[in-house]
């Protein structure tokens, strides 16, 4: 299995996860990762005291590479990417995610199927 992250066209901060071709959630992410290959491994996070998916590649490094977690706007992210299985948006083209720790959830137990790869386009 592996997986795909998209980038709107429109919200630069949106994007969709796939797990392949299959939508599996709406993404929230504050840096709008460079397009590429990624590593994604599952490590235990301090802040979040759970094991969380771990981001990285030649360009972001082990050591300042970033995760996948649950949470709604951008406000609930320092540069992590953020899931959901819905969106809002509202009249100030404000973002919230939907059903976030559910949909994180849903990834997880997808990550023990796959060959640990997150291709960005």
């Amino acid at each position: 299995m592996y997986f795909t992250l998209e980038h709107d066209n429109i919200f630069k901060e949106l994007g969709r996860l796939y797990a392949e071709d299959k939508l599996i959630a709406y993404t929230l992410d504050p840096r709008k990762l460079s397009n590429g290959l990624y590593t994604v491994n599952m490590t235990y996070s301090p802040k979040f005291a759970t094991n969380l998916p771990h981001i990285f590649n030649d360009t972001f490094p082990l050591s300042r590479g970033f995760r996948i977690h649950a949470g709604n706007t951008l406000k609930d992210s320092n540069g992590c990417i953020l899931v959901g299985n819905n969106i809002q948006i509202d009249l100030a083209n404000k973002i919230t995610l939907l059903n976030s720790k559910a949909t994180l959830s849903k990834i997880l137990s997808l990550l023990d199927k796959s060959d640990n790869k997150l291709m960005i386009i």
